[in-house]
């Protein structure tokens, strides 16, 4: 009898240090979650907060929508790791900059927005390169356990390790030493990817535009694609965009809690996400696309009990098991993306999860400064989580073609 093949993808040194630099970078990015809405917040009047939030966040978040397919096509033709070192480069950069601006407590808010669309626009180059990155590093087998622990490393960083780290930080520091480590982490990931060589898997010889327009054909006749890019816009518009603009408002207005608390209620649900993706790893491979629909339906309806809870523990719990569901939710949309594309496709393909995933979230960042400017916190949270909540229960019903996928 033949010997299984490993299912352990730290097995090749290029992973692991991929994942290295994946974490590193994440929790660059991570602080850079608490940092830039806290220099808004005390910069502006109060009743402004949440509409200088929202509108930094969607200028960041806007250049990555409208250049997600360009990077996926960048991401087939250019090798990825050198798109990983000259994007991770620029963002420390800029983060560079927010030290300087952070050391002065009367600076303007103005820079926020040319600085935020110089990240965003960086993002559209990094997603769909790290993303699909990983089926180059790894064998078949070692695929789904790959991408799980590149997603959970990733994003235990980014939602739970910087956020923690930029809440003690700034509460002991200040604001402008959490932007000092935020440019030192970045420019040290930089100098990581350096590291993870991997080929062009595309000769250039197509056009730029027949090589996009090839991406579309290619998703087009594939319902279970399709679907699944979709599902990605849901994330966006009703949980990304609610929580990440609430949270640095409703702790001081509803807890009357310090700034520390802003990057633990992020951190609670990070922990929930890195708990989450361990689990996955211990699961069989099936059913993976009813998992992502159930995930989509108890995230609505934990929004809706953070709408009502007035307690600083159970909005943490609330939020770590939400953090679970999102494991569920982004590894497996990942894995059965990654495993149903083709190599020579697979940046295109993720660059079309960028557009879809990055693309909602300035609307998601749009509906719920608008809401909590005109309406509060409270509705903010209940509305999203109820639409939310209704899309997955029509999902669990009439999208077979994901429901049906293992």
């Amino acid at each position: 009898m033949v010997a299984p093949e490993s299912r352990n993808p730290f097995e090749a040194s290029s992973f692991t240090r991929y994942w290295i630099a994946s974490i590193t970078a994440g929790v660059g990015l991570g602080i850079q979650t608490v940092t830039v809405p806290l220099y808004l917040r005390d910069r502006v009047e109060l009743d402004e907060r949440a509409a200088a939030i929202a509108a930094a966040l969607v200028v960041q978040n806007l250049p990555g929508a409208l250049l997600a397919l360009v990077g996926g096509v960048v991401a087939d033709r250019v090798a990825r790791w050198r798109i990983l070192v000259r994007t991770y480069l620029l963002v420390g950069l800029v983060s560079g900059v927010y030290v300087a601006l952070a050391s002065d407590p009367g600076s303007a808010i103005w820079p926020v927005f040319p600085l935020a669309a110089l990240v965003g626009s960086a993002a559209a180059f990094t997603n769909p390169a790290r993303q699909s990155m990983v089926p180059q590093l790894v064998s078949r087998p070692q695929l789904q356990n790959g991408v799980i622990f590149a997603n959970m490393g990733t994003m235990a960083a980014l939602q739970f390790l910087g956020p923690s780290v930029a809440g003690l930080g700034i509460d002991m520091l200040g604001l402008a030493a959490a932007f000092g480590l935020q440019a030192l982490l970045l420019l040290a990931a930089a100098q990581l990817f350096s590291g993870v060589r991997t080929p062009v898997t595309s000769d250039g010889s197509e056009a730029a535009l027949a090589s996009l327009r090839a991406g579309l054909q290619y998703v087009r006749p594939r319902p279970d694609l399709r679907a699944l890019l979709l599902l990605g816009t849901v994330v966006g518009v009703f949980f990304i965009g609610p929580f990440t603009v609430t949270i640095p408002i409703l702790v001081p207005d509803w807890f009357g809690a310090s700034d520390k608390w802003v990057g633990f209620l992020f951190g609670s649900f990070g922990a929930g996400v890195l708990v989450g993706s361990i689990g996955l790893m211990r699961l069989p491979e099936k059913r993976r696309g009813r998992s992502v629909i159930l995930a989509n339906l108890a995230g609505g309806l934990i929004l809706c009990a953070l709408s009502q809870s007035r307690s600083l523990p159970l909005t943490a719990g609330l939020l770590f098991v939400w953090g679970i569901g999102a494991a569920v939710f982004m590894n497996y949309v990942i894995v059965l993306l990654q495993t149903r594309a083709e190599d020579a496709m697979m940046g295109r393909v993720m660059s079309m999860y960028s557009l879809a995933f990055f693309g909602s979230i300035p609307l998601g960042y749009a509906q719920a400064g608008w809401v909590t400017t005109q309406f509060g916190i409270e509705a903010t949270l209940l509305s999203s989580g109820v639409v939310s909540a209704a899309i997955g229960v029509a999902c669990l019903f009439g999208l077979r073609s994901v429901r049906a996928l293992d």
